[in-house]
């Protein structure tokens, strides 16, 4: 199982800086991450709001790529509805070509109704705009002329002037909110990005999600899932926790202004079991579980809540030395 942050790009005015000194410390922890021998370094989109100070994924990641050299780069995700199929193509080609081959498209629908209203999107059309948008970029990606008629997009356009390194395009993930959609990304063989504390309630659910995602699976695909980490100098004891205090007050923090709708489970506070605090020893077993349950990467959600620097580059160099 790969290791590899998800930085949610959660920004608190007061707490995180300016905006360009957050993005600085984003630019340092993607090289923390590579010295750290991590695999993998993802980044979110999102717009109108400070949920997430990310409107455009694919120019971070080209910063990123400027500063590191081996890992791989992810959206988590890119959200299709919110653009023009072809410039995501060309833009997201340039990424990969700008880092050496080295993109995870990550991609989804978008769920906050902020975002659809300030782009005058019907929320409801989210799914079939993202279906549309994703079979035209795998097109555009081909390298052959596109001809397409949806219900969004019609269009005879010939061949982009620039395609992606990574032949026929990079590794596509589609985000999976919902235990019920896993079966149908399944038999459409994408590989899955999944953060399980917004529709799982336990281990136990997210077990069974990926099992019924790997029966209808017609090829191998990887499964990715993203949980917040923080690891400490002794045991932790659960919620409440003194030694843990800091951190459980972030986290906290980060679901009361951050995700709201959609950051409980049914209304119920986020479930311990995607909650990955504890010393060494836990996080081998943390590690043993969500290996063995079929995930093929961990994503680290490490800076949440305002958390300082002083805080959380100590708990991640802890964290990657327990393998």
């Amino acid at each position: 199982m790969h290791l590899g942050i998800f930085a949610a790009l959660d920004y608190h005015p007061g707490l995180s800086g300016t905006p360009a000194a957050f993005f600085r410390r984003i630019l340092l922890r993607a090289e923390q991450a590579e010295g750290l021998a991590l695999e993998s370094f993802w980044v979110s989109e999102h717009h109108f709001s400070t949920y997430g100070l990310g409107p455009d994924p694919a120019v971070l990641l080209t910063a990123i790529a400027e500063h590191t050299r081996q890992l791989r780069l992810g959206t988590a995700v890119a959200t299709l509805p919110f653009h023009h199929p072809l410039r995501v193509a060309e833009t997201f080609a340039m990424v990969d070509q700008l880092s050496g081959g080295r993109l995870e498209f990550g991609v989804g629908s978008g769920y906050l109704a902020h975002e659809f209203d300030g782009f005058n999107i019907p929320a409801a059309e989210a799914r079939p705009r993202l279906d549309e948008a994703l079979e035209i970029v795998r097109l555009a990606w081909s390298g052959q002329a596109i001809h397409y008629k949806g219900t969004f997009f019609r269009f005879d356009a010939p061949p982009l002037n620039l395609l992606p390194t990574q032949r026929g395009g990079p590794p596509i993930h589609l985000a999976v909110t919902r235990p019920t959609s896993a079966a149908f990304v399944g038999r459409r063989g994408f590989n899955i990005a999944h953060i399980p504390y917004i529709g799982q309630s336990s281990l136990e659910g997210l077990r069974s999600m990926i099992a019924t995602y790997r029966a209808a699976l017609p090829s191998p695909a990887q499964v990715s899932v993203a949980c917040h980490a923080f690891c400490g100098e002794q045991p932790w004891n659960g919620p409440g926790d003194p030694a843990y205090e800091e951190a459980e007050r972030a986290l906290d923090l980060y679901l009361r202004t951050r995700v709201v709708p959609g950051a409980r489970y049914e209304g119920k506070p986020i479930s311990s079991d995607f909650m990955l605090f504890g010393d060494v020893a836990q996080w081998q077993h943390y590690l043993e579980a969500f290996e063995q349950m079929g995930v093929d990467r961990l994503l680290l959600i490490t800076d949440f809540g305002g958390l300082p620097e002083a805080t959380v580059h100590p708990s991640l160099e802890r964290l990657v030395n327990v393998r």
